[in-house]
């Protein structure tokens, strides 16, 4: 699987989403309640099935789902933090050769005796873990019970007997490490925003950066999330809501809400960030609050309202079912769906922690000996000789390399001036290893800084020799796989075309292309992989993606061509014409384009580039 939600399980691993329980609730009620309410409707024929666990499985939405009485009580342990029975770990809610261990928490069994993150846990006191396995059954007990857990690690089998015990789980803790204030959360809930709020006035004083530490964090509940966010960012819209008709509606916080610091946010990111953490991190990017460093996040842009006793008169005796009503978008227009959020700064999960704290120095009395980073609106001060120590030293190197053009790097004089300079140039001044991810064959192109910025973020590769070849031409199947990475959307299955075959390199971008609506074949039933593609076609297929990505696209794709805008787009296709208009009003339409002219790696670089800055999927 390309990559799997984490859940806090409440410490007991409580609540595994990927077992499907058997519901108390009356089937034409559930029914009536995924018709009304599920975002992107429930095909009759769906609906027709003679089992909640079967329509469930049919809608395919990883969100939707029944809860016992027993899940939901776990479930609201998880969000809002309790002192529950269990091991001390998290897990990801779905089965992937095991269950994966997200984070072990302090002062817990499964701490002491030396489960990391990463681990996969594969038996249970000699049972094998499977999809039909619900972890909850065979690792909860009673306190003082004892429990085997076999996990790999590194293609390694360990095992590991732990004592139940009672933990707290304390979704929200806080420290000083210099000058920098650490928060890290693990949920959004009903205690998150005023702990947050907590940290700040006990910390600010003595703050110059703040780190927002959001790798573990699966989300929540989205008025948390908001009020937690404002507390960075002040009142305002903090995000959208759309539902399966198209309407909008929001959540905000009030223009008085309390702005409570000026410093700036680091929001660490991994790909166990989801839901409420990218929000969180929308909404620092929206407000230019902060920058985020890290991974890219997981890419859950869905909304889900769960109906209990206290919003359904169907839901009996403490169960609930939680069903996908919204897609959301942060208040800027972009959406995380699938995408998730790309950091500022891509970092290894090796050097996230280092990386981050060599940002929070306070700015210097003395230039001297000190950088400047301006980035995303933001500054930053870096002490050289920290930097340059053998425990930061990889870090620094990383960060160095993950500069996107638009940051600006400057280095201190004893005149107290600031001059800037080329990472490249300051790694070799220090004696640092340096390996650009920019291309050498690149730098004299019009397009420069298109191509390096999505080499900064990996969207872009070079052949053998290193270099890019901007002049070279791009196929179909070329283009869809480099907007599929640009996405990260996972590989579709083979066998839509009768021209690609499933094994093909470029079958699975195509088919997940295909499967999004972003790109179609011939009439004929084939793809024409190896087809140079069109200025026009191209445009076309980015149109498509920017109606997905962003509100402002979808919002042109629902727009008609104006009798002057038929004029001014005359020389397309047909079928262009509104593709090159709505392009054009998101600023990503090259000027001096031929609509029938093939496409160079360059100018798809370029394109692809200015519509991800313009919608915001590029954090600038």
């Amino acid at each position: 699987m390309k990559k799997l939600l984490s859940s806090l399980l409440a410490l007991t691993m409580a609540l595994s989403l990927a077992v499907l329980p058997s519901s108390a609730l009356e089937l034409e009620d559930a029914k009536k309640l995924l018709a009304i309410h599920y975002v992107d409707g429930v095909a009759p024929e769906v609906l027709e099935l003679d089992s909640l666990d079967a329509i469930l499985e049919a809608i395919g939405d990883p969100y939707t789902f029944y809860m016992t009485p027993e899940q939901y009580q776990s479930f609201n342990q998880s969000v809002n933090g309790r002192t529950v029975v269990g091991i001390g770990a998290t897990v990801e809610t779905a089965y992937d050769g095991g269950y994966r261990v997200m984070s072990v928490l302090p002062d817990s069994p499964a701490l002491e005796v030396g489960i990391q993150p990463g681990d996969i846990i594969t038996a249970v006191d000699g049972v094998p873990m499977s999809p039909d396995v619900d972890p909850r059954v065979p690792v909860t007990g009673e306190e003082g019970t004892v429990v085997t857990l076999t996990v790999s690690r590194n293609g390694q089998s360990l095992e590991f007997t732990l004592t139940r015990r009672a933990v707290n789980i304390p979704i929200v803790t806080y420290e000083q490490v210099g000058s920098a204030g650490v928060i890290d959360c693990i949920s959004f809930g009903s205690t998150t925003a005023r702990s947050i709020q907590e940290a700040i006035l006990e910390m600010d004083d003595d703050t110059a950066v703040w780190i927002m530490d959001l790798r573990a964090n699966p989300g929540g509940d989205s008025g948390a999330t908001a009020t937690s966010a404002s507390l960075f960012t002040g009142g305002g819209i903090m995000l959208y809501f759309r539902d399966g008709s198209g309407r909008y509606n929001y959540s905000y916080t009030l223009p008085e809400f309390p702005d409570m610091t000026d410093k700036p946010v680091i929001v660490l990111t991994s790909e166990h960030s989801a839901s409420g953490s990218e929000l969180f991190a929308g909404d620092m990017r929206t407000y230019q609050a902060g920058i985020a460093l890290g991974q890219r996040s997981f890419g859950k842009g869905t909304a889900q309202i769960i109906f209990d006793e206290t919003n359904s008169d169907v839901m009996v005796g403490g169960e609930a079912m939680k069903i996908t009503t919204y897609r959301f978008f942060s208040p800027d227009g972009a959406t995380n769906h699938i995408i998730g959020v790309l950091p500022t700064l891509l970092i290894s999960p090796d050097n996230t922690n280092e990386a981050a704290l060599l940002l929070t120095s306070p700015k210097p009395a003395r230039a001297q000996d000190h950088l400047k980073l301006e980035i995303a609106g933001q500054t930053f001060y870096i002490a050289i000789k920290e930097a340059v120590k053998a425990e930061n030293k990889a870090a620094f190197v990383e960060l160095l390399e993950a500069l996107p053009p638009s940051a600006k790097l400057y280095k201190g004089s004893a005149t107290q001036t600031w001059t800037e300079i080329a990472p490249a140039k300051l790694a070799q001044e220090n004696s640092l290893p340096f390996t650009s991810r920019s291309f050498p064959d690149t730098a004299d192109c019009t397009y420069a800084r298109e191509i390096d910025t999505l080499a900064a973020y990996h969207i872009l590769n070079g052949y053998e020799d290193g270099n890019f070849h901007p002049d070279d031409t791009l196929t179909r199947a070329q283009f869809a796989t480099l907007v599929a990475s640009a996405l990260d959307l996972p590989a579709g299955k083979g066998g839509k075309f009768s021209d690609v075959s499933e094994g093909q390199w470029y079958a699975g971008p195509i088919s997940a292309m295909t499967d999004m609506g972003f790109i179609s074949g011939y009439g004929d039933g084939c793809f024409g992989p190896n087809d140079t593609i069109t200025y026009q076609e191209m445009i076309t297929v980015l149109s498509n993606v920017a109606a997905w990505t962003s509100m402002d696209g979808y919002d042109l794709a629902k727009t008609g061509l104006l009798p002057e805008e038929l004029v001014e787009y005359y020389d397309y296709a047909e079928w262009a014409r509104t593709s090159a208009r709505n392009m054009d009003a998101l600023d990503a339409l090259i000027p001096g384009s031929a609509p029938t002219a093939p496409v160079t790696r360059e100018l798809a670089a370029a394109t692809l580039c200015r519509l991800m800055e313009n919608t915001n999927l590029i954090w600038n």
